[in-house]
């Protein structure tokens, strides 16, 4: 629970991160489940011509450690608005794509005056509408998979790892490794009252061919948070920021950003 993080694990929790600009304001960009600050290098550089960009490895990805404890996505929140204090950063722009973008929602609904301008690029953190035979289909996984859990705590066997895991785990959750905790605690929350909360102008980007987070879902953020706009990009994935993506991604973000009031910071 987030409410057991002190003051004490948020600062002992080292952070990665990079800074790319020296002038202009401030904006924290984090990246998605998976990936690194890497990953949003070219967007960082090109935003960082005019803004100061703070590029942020996430705990538990690039070179920033695992948390401590299995936190939810409220305390990955918290561990970056420890970072803006440490830091003498008073009212930031805060930019995240999907797991990132979850924890930028959740740090705007909970300090809205931390936060200056808000950008969402195909965030997660709304369930997803399935109907018909996909959610049957998924109904029917949830319900093998407990059995299959209380199989192997029960008779001591290895089913749902050893079969159900290969054949039915997400890439995600493949891959998560000793995030795997984390995975399973965050990936099913829903941010919808936070994102009714939030008062920061904000703007979502959204790939038009998306499967991992459709189109939907930026529809959804764009209706729950007030003073926000939504933008499509045609023939864009999950990721809209890579490759020629990159330049219009940069375009649309700085055209927003340049029309927020400006804000005084240390």
């Amino acid at each position: 629970m987030v409410g057991t993080l002190t003051n004490k694990t948020l600062n002992s929790q080292f952070l990665n991160t990079a800074r790319i600009g020296d002038t202009g304001h401030p904006i924290l960009i984090m990246h998605g489940w998976g990936q690194s600050l890497e990953g949003m290098r070219p967007l960082g550089e090109l935003i960082g011509k005019s803004q100061q960009v703070h590029l942020i490895d996430l705990p538990g990805f690039g070179k920033s450690p695992k948390p401590s404890e299995d936190w939810d996505s409220i305390g990955y929140s918290e561990r970056i608005y420890q970072y803006m204090q440490d830091n003498g950063l008073e009212r930031v722009d805060v930019l995240g794509h999907s797991f990132g973008g979850k924890v930028a929602t959740r740090l705007a609904a909970r300090h809205p005056e931390a936060v200056r301008g808000l950008i969402l690029m195909d965030a997660s953190g709304l369930k997803r509408v399935v109907t018909g035979k996909k959610k049957l289909r998924g109904d029917l996984l949830r319900t093998l998979s407990k059995l299959l859990k209380w199989s192997d705590k029960t008779f001591k066997t290895t089913f749902f790892e050893s079969w159900f895991v290969p054949k039915f785990g997400s890439r995600d959750y493949k891959n998560a490794g000793e995030l795997r905790n984390i995975l399973v605690k965050t990936v099913n929350e829903d941010v919808t009252p936070d994102a009714e909360k939030i008062t920061s102008s904000a703007l979502i980007i959204w790939g038009e061919l998306d499967d991992e987070t459709p189109v939907e879902m930026g529809e959804r953020f764009n209706r729950l948070i007030k003073n926000s706009q939504l933008i499509v990009l045609p023939r864009k994935d999950h990721f809209p920021y890579l490759n020629d993506g990159v330049h219009l991604c940069a375009r649309y973000i700085l055209d927003f950003l340049n029309k927020l009031p400006a804000a005084e910071t240390k």
